[in-house]
């Protein structure tokens, strides 16, 4: 009898799809696990790669991930020291190019203070660079950070660690919007090969 069920086949699908649910089951991701990715600037450039492609999407809230490297610590730009470089953020889609409304989290170094970081909200309104550096948050250089881009009431709002770092102040509609991933600069390109973690 044993021999005869054996040689049905549907009886060894459902035998395989049953294994295949059980393994699964035993490699399930860890939830609490960040999926943390590694971006790079080569020395002479603004971009950190990978890139993703702006996808667009109804205008949401994000949660993120990140950790700044040592590598992006730099006290050598002048008169651009002070610039602010773009973590992760959102634009309005409709407006085809990213620094015309948008709301990003930002970053520089604290040159008083090697391997220690500022952060700020920074938004472009109407093509305008607008950061709102009367709330700075401070991390190290290897320290994992969360932020937060809360959408109620057509307003974004900036959290880090839990800490509000300011609501946007423009008045646009952001219905349809696409990420904007790390960029270094300003007006100056990475002085060096730099290196940042994250998950947004």
């Amino acid at each position: 009898m044993v021999k005869n069920i054996l040689k049905e086949w549907w009886i060894w699908v459902i035998l395989l799809m049953g294994l295949i649910l059980w393994l699964s089951s035993c490699t399930e991701l860890d939830p609490l696990e960040p999926k943390i990715r590694k971006y790079t600037a080569q020395e002479g450039s603004h971009d950190f790669a990978p890139s993703p492609l702006p996808f667009p999407s109804g205008a949401r809230s994000f949660h993120g991930l990140a950790k700044l490297h040592s590598s992006c610590w730099y006290d050598n730009l002048g008169v651009d020291q002070s610039d602010w470089n773009k973590l992760a953020g959102v634009y309005r889609f409709a407006d085809v190019v990213k620094d015309k409304n948008s709301f990003i989290l930002a970053w520089r170094p604290l040159t008083t203070t090697p391997n220690r970081f500022e952060l700020c909200l920074y938004e472009n309104i109407d093509g305008a660079n607008v950061p709102h550096d009367s709330a700075i948050y401070q991390v190290s250089g290897g320290q994992l950070f969360d932020f937060e881009l809360i959408y109620t009431n057509n307003k974004y709002s900036l959290y880090v660690d839990g800490n509000l770092l300011g609501t946007q102040r423009n008045d646009v509609t952001y219905n349809w919007i696409a990420k904007i991933s790390a960029w270094f600069g300003g007006n100056q390109s990475a002085p060096w090969t730099m290196c940042l973690e994250m998950d947004f």
